[in-house]
């Protein structure tokens, strides 16, 4: 094989290594799928060695990704020392290539030895060592190594030495990777605050269905009531939303612009979400709280007044919901009527209505007078 075959197969291994390795294990997946499927059919090693096969052809992206993770997380690391050491050396040379030779002799890069190594081979071959860390970045896609590309093209054309334009390289890459680490903490930070808003919204909003089942809907007593229980815990809500979005936009850009912005987002997204979990007062609700109260207290009369009715009324959920066996509404204005032709057992609503109910218990039934408040 001659010397430029030999490179360009080389060259296209150094480059298309990880694109390899996955297609190498999904080849490999599949090989042992086709294996098992024709041979193993009938088998008790079936199952184990189908899932095997699957396990087998995601092998090469698990490892591919955790491979870039590694190696980027430690070109980021010692890449600037690399560049000064590269320039220290090539100071004293003269010859990039005999420098790079140097260099990846040493061994100190810890997760970039190899990589090194691979440039040192690209050099030596003529390739130019900006190409070679094109070839490298094409698998890893660094910001480092970006950054540091854009750099060696802009200073490249300039009066500068190659070893001085290695060691401003190597000192920039320091600046950018403290400036990079600052905005990954900032980052981190935003993620933070939001991923806290949403689990103190949910917890609120758990403690307000789990202590507000304790509190009437409408109580005319000196005690606290549902609503006005609902109503503390939405504005514990909004109180947090205003400093979350105040600590998320001093974070994110510090202008008041963003502050609103954010502000209006979980505004919404409170609202929304105390419209969906949060229990209404409506009417079926609200006589169901009753009555369990009533019969908690042994309360024989409970009068209601202007209560919300947007779906009928049906005793029997009604009766399902709390501890009394029957529950009978009867119209107010029938009130003298004294047999059970005028008991009902739904009231259909077909619009929202307003209605005032009287509350009687009658030993373990409740019956309901109720009227229109128009």
């Amino acid at each position: 094989m001659d010397k430029k075959k030999f490179l360009k197969i080389n060259t296209f291994i150094l480059k298309n290594e990880y694109q390899l390795l996955t297609l190498s294990g999904f080849l490999s997946g599949l090989l042992i799928l086709f294996i098992t499927n024709k041979f193993f059919f009938k088998s008790e090693l079936y199952y184990l060695l189908f899932f095997f096969g699957i396990i087998v052809s995601f092998f090469g992206f698990v490892l591919e990704y955790f491979i870039k993770k590694y190696k980027t997380k430690s070109l980021e690391k010692v890449f600037s020392y690399f560049l000064s050491d590269l320039s220290r050396d090539y100071k004293k040379t003269k010859n990039l290539s005999l420098s790079l030779i140097n260099i990846s002799n040493s061994n100190v890069y810890k997760g970039i030895d190899n990589d090194i190594k691979k440039i040192s081979n690209r050099v030596s071959w003529g390739d130019s060592f900006e190409n070679s860390l094109k070839c490298l970045n094409f698998s890893l896609d660094s910001d480092i190594l970006n950054h540091t590309l854009i750099l060696f093209n802009n200073l490249k054309n300039t009066s500068l030495s190659l070893d001085q334009i290695f060691l401003k390289i190597s000192k920039d890459i320091n600046l950018f990777r403290e400036d990079k680490q600052k905005k990954r903490y900032f980052s981190h930070l935003f993620n933070l605050s939001i991923v806290f808003f949403i689990v103190f919204i949910f917890v609120l909003l758990y403690l307000d269905i789990l202590i507000g089942s304790n509190f009437l809907w409408y109580n005319y007593l000196d005690s606290m009531n549902r609503i006005f229980f609902d109503n503390f815990i939405l504005y514990i809500a909004i109180v947090l939303s205003f400093f979350t979005a105040f600590v998320i936009s001093t974070i994110k850009d510090n202008k008041f612009g963003g502050y609103l912005k954010y502000i209006g987002i979980f505004f919404i997204i409170i609202i929304i979400l105390f419209q969906i979990v949060i229990p209404k007062p409506e009417a079926q609700e609200v006589l169901i709280s009753t009555i369990n109260y009533m019969n908690l207290e042994d309360i024989d009369y409970f009068y209601l007044e202007n209560i919300i009715s947007i779906q009928s009324l049906s005793s029997k959920y009604i009766s399902e919901n709390t501890t009394v066996d029957r529950v009978y509404f009867k119209p107010l204005d029938v009130n003298l009527c004294k047999d059970t032709s005028c008991l009902e057992y739904t009231i259909l609503i077909k619009d929202a209505s307003f209605f005032n109910f009287e509350l009687i218990k009658v030993d373990k039934n409740i019956i309901i007078l109720y009227e229109y408040n128009y």
